[in-house]
This record gives structure tokens, sequence and C-alpha cells, in this order.
């Protein structure tokens, strides 16, 4: 009887710290996916810090987000290239905001560069511990994709383990239903 009760308690408090991620996309309709083939990161992703109020500003966060962006998109047939189809930005949320139009991503999500939005009508509410990923079709300058992934923060404090980081990046891309190559039976 201890052992069950025991069991129980253990087990209900592993289902109390457990985390729920939702996840969502958005996508540009008129876009032919398979003509994408390599991608690389924007110059954001490439700097060192970014200065912002509304995100968190963690190099070694950044690094393991990057990592995990990387291995999927590699797993999805994508090669890194200097030359890319697309571009690949993220940035993770430590405020809510509400992104429309260019308003709410940042001031340095883009740098110098400016790009067309999947919809200027359509507004995101993002929540405190969101992870929002971003490619841009370099040759038309338009953003094509992009997920989110919410419930990424506990007690105040975005968690920084790097298996929910690959665990969140993971859920963003299986709403992406896209692949750079198919897969051959041999």
């Amino acid at each position: 009887m201890k052992n069950t009760l025991f069991g129980f308690i253990m087990l209900m408090s592993l289902a109390s710290y457990a985390q729920t991620i939702t996840v969502a996309a958005d996508q540009r309709l008129d876009t032919d996916f398979s003509r994408f083939k390599t991608f690389n990161w924007t110059s954001q992703v490439d700097s060192e810090l970014d200065e912002g109020y509304y995100f968190l500003n963690d190099l070694i966060l950044k690094s393991q987000v990057r990592d995990a962006v990387k291995s999927e998109l590699m797993g999805l047939g994508y090669t890194l290239d200097a030359n890319p189809d697309l571009l690949v930005n993220f940035r993770v949320f430590d405020r809510p905001t509400r992104i429309k139009g260019h308003e709410g991503y940042g001031v340095t999500y883009w740098g110098d560069e400016q790009y067309r939005l999947i919809s200027d009508t359509t507004s995101y509410d993002v929540e405190a511990g969101t992870l929002l990923i971003s490619l841009v079709d370099r040759e038309d300058g338009a953003i094509v994709w992009q997920g989110f992934a919410s419930g990424l923060i506990e007690n105040d404090k975005f968690i920084k383990d790097e298996s929910s980081i690959h665990e969140a990046v993971n859920l963003i891309f299986e709403e992406y239903n896209q692949r750079a190559r198919e897969y051959s039976k041999r």
C-alpha cells in the first residue's frame, strides 16, 4: 500500500511539473516550397546580443536554439550555404507582445533589411515564453513561413534546458510539412 501511495504521489508530482508546449504556424499560401534547398542565418542570428525589451538576451540560449533549428532543417534535407534560398531568423520572447506588420519583432530582428510579411493585417498575441522562427525567401524578400512555440516559461523564468529547446523546435517544424529532398527507398 505504501509503495502504491508513494508511486501515485510521484506520478502526480511529475504531471504537475510537466511543461505544455503549444505550437502554431503561418505560411504564405502562394509559395512553391519545392524550390528551396539551402538556408543560412540572418545577421541578427549571427550578432552576439540583441537590444530589446520584449525578448530574452542570452548567448547560450541563442546558441541552443540555433543548433536545434540547424539540426531540424538539415534533417529536412536543407543544406547550409553562403548563398541560400532561405534566410532563417528566430526570437525568444520573455514578455507578452503583439506582433502585427513589422511591429513587435523588435528593431534588431531583421537588422537593416526589410522583408515583406505573410500578412500585414494578421496579428499574433505572443505570450512570455514564446519562441518564434521565421523563414524568408531570399530571392523575393518575403517571409514565407513562421512558427511559434509557447509554454517555455516556468515560475517567470524561461526554460533554458537544451532538451526542452530541442523539443520546442521539433514541434515547430512538425508544422512546416515541407522537405528539401524526398526520401528514396533503395
